[in-house]
């Protein structure tokens, strides 16, 4: 090691042999796990999940995870990096904090809204059930309510949800779930808006494509990508969607010609509450959620995303999944 390049780095840095042993730490290494040159890996980085990453080592495969520190009673977080022969660490602590900051406050939204949403809503279909006692304006009202009302309950439904994906609180149920059968759900789900702007949308999915996977949560991922294509399309585009398999995964494409996303901002994307500049402009509504919990229910299944955009001329949204074998 380059020692006094590395010990100006505020990444600990760990060289270890092959015999498992760490024979060189930089300043920031020893600041945080003590002297270490020496002892064996397992022994001087005493973390969670330290078998995976000796395992990596050994294997001499790149890894990377986060992970718990427990220093004089203090608990940090450590985002870990195994690049053979040597251990990057980086303190993440204040992050993971503000993060479980955020997370609070969700949680806190999501109680506090839900039973009185619930209240509100159960008095307007009262309400709705006397139509016909009602006059014309007054119904018109109420069914403004109601629609305003469940849009804020679906939202509020989608922050729990991603909540608990985030905590990893949701028991994925593993079953079999036709792919062409999601997709018409969610389009029909969709009717009223992707009709209101004239879109077309092709669909070229086999009735005889069956993933492996939990229905609720590859419904929603699919609801969620077909549901941005129609916002940020214009009046009369195209959306189209396609599917394609291998021997052990599905691919399912979403493809639209809409206002696309910055090359310096798709990297964002799935943060929670983000929103591309051109998105805010757009005069379409939402919080930046759809693609988060998109990303965090494909994790839990197996999935992965890939999305490629040209700013102002379209996205494309490539997700896979496993297959039904």
């Amino acid at each position: 090691m380059n020692e006094p390049l590395l010990n100006e780095l505020s990444e600990g840095i760990l060289k270890v042999d092959e015999g498992l042993a760490i024979v060189e730490a930089n300043s920031s290494a020893r600041k945080l796990l003590g002297e270490v040159e020496g002892k064996a890996l397992p022994d001087g980085l005493h973390v969670q999940g330290i078998s995976k990453i000796v395992d990596s080592f050994i294997s001499e495969l790149k890894f990377e995870t986060d992970t718990i520190y427990v220093k004089d009673d203090m608990t940090l977080y450590l985002r870990v990096k195994v690049v053979p022969p040597y251990i990057v660490m980086r303190n993440i602590t204040n992050e993971k904090l503000f993060e479980n900051a955020k997370m609070d406050f969700v949680n806190s939204i999501v109680h506090e809204f839900s039973t009185p949403l619930a209240v509100i809503n159960g008095y307007v279909q009262l309400l709705i059930e006397k139509r016909e006692k009602l006059p014309e304006e007054v119904l018109e009202t109420i069914v403004r309510i109601s629609r305003s009302t469940n849009r804020l309950a679906r939202l509020v439904e989608e922050l729990g949800l991603l909540s608990n994906l985030e905590l990893q609180n949701y028991r994925v149920k593993v079953e079999t779930v036709n792919l062409r059968e999601l997709v018409d759900e969610a389009i029909g789900d969709l009717e009223s808006k992707w009709k209101r702007k004239k879109l077309q949308i092709e669909v070229s999915v086999s009735p005889d494509i069956y993933a492996a996977a939990d229905s609720m949560l590859l419904f929603r991922i699919i609801s969620n990508l077909i549901s941005n294509a129609v916002k940020y399309s214009s009046i009369g585009e195209k959306i189209e969607i396609t599917s394609y398999e291998t021997d052990r995964k599905i691919f399912l494409s979403v493809k639209d010609n809409g206002i696309g996303i910055k090359s310096d901002e798709l990297p964002r994307v799935f943060e929670r509450f983000y929103r591309a500049s051109n998105a805010k402009t757009s005069g379409s509504s939402g919080l930046g959620l759809g693609l988060s919990l998109v990303k965090h229910a494909l994790n839990l299944i197996g999935g992965t995303i890939d999305i490629r955009s040209r700013y102002m001329l379209g996205t494309t949204v490539t997700i896979s999944f496993p297959k039904k074998i």
